[in-house]
This record gives C-alpha cells, structure tokens and sequence, in this order.
C-alpha cells in the first residue's frame, strides 16, 4: 500500500482564463457604449415638465405657432402678418406637409369673431390639425 507523502501537491489543476477574459472584455466593451448613449440621451441641467395629457409630438416638425394679439393683430413666429399673408403661407405649408399642425394662442381680451376669422382662415387654408393654446390653471402668466 503506497501512501502519498504531505509534501506531494496535485500536478494539473489549472484555469484557463482565456474564455474569461474574453467574455468580460466584451461586457467591458458593452456597457461603455450603453453608458455614453445614456449620457447623450439625458441632460442632468434639465428638468422638463410633467402632463398627464400631453400628446407624443415628432421632433421633426413642430407645430406652427400663430398668435393673436390684444389689438387682433396676428403674429406668427414673432413677426406680424396680415390675414391675405397668412392664409398664403398656411397654404403653401399645407401643401408641403398636409399633416402639418398649427397651434391658436390669443390673449383673453381679443374678440371671439376676431379668433373666429383667424379659425376660418386656417379652415381655407386646408389646416386639418389645429389646437388651442392655453395656461394650466395653476400656472404664472407670462
């Protein structure tokens, strides 16, 4: 009977690190890509409001903004226009992108038959996506 002397270690166990390393440079490689993207995604500068209703948007095109002043001038992306005016541009838009909307923002002291004229010349114009703007009712006036 041979017995194994204290001194004698077992020869051959050894672990291949090769598959290992390879598995955890291609995790490494992995999550330093989802990390940088996750970064161009957020700002942490920015908080953005919340709203139950708001509807999802495509960032491509972005509604066109026509207000009516508290004389019933109307102003669309800061420059006054008259109504023959903007019923050509309304028309040219539409004939672009017929799913291009417009927003109607008018101050609270304008006429109703004056919002009702600008309404009718985004109906001739072809406007088929037209919304209101309005305050929430917990927010500062502007």
């Amino acid at each position: 009977m041979t017995f194994r002397s204290a001194k004698q270690t077992p020869q051959g166990i050894y672990f291949n690190v090769t598959s290992f390393v390879d598995i955890m440079l291609v995790l490494v490689i992995f999550l330093l890509v989802t990390w940088t993207e996750s970064r161009v995604e957020t700002d942490l500068g920015i908080e953005l409001p919340k709203s139950s209703s708001a509807p999802q948007r495509s960032a491509l095109k972005s509604p066109i903004l026509v207000n009516i002043r508290p004389g019933g001038g109307i102003t669309v992306n800061q420059r006054p226009i008259e109504d023959a005016g903007l019923r050509e541009m309304l028309s040219s838009l539409i004939k672009l992108d017929a799913g291009q909307s417009v927003v109607l923002r008018s101050d609270k002291s304008v006429a109703y038959e004056r919002i009702l004229q600008v309404l009718d010349l985004c109906n001739e114009s072809g406007v088929t996506a037209l919304g209101f703007g309005a305050l929430p009712p917990n927010a500062k006036p502007q």
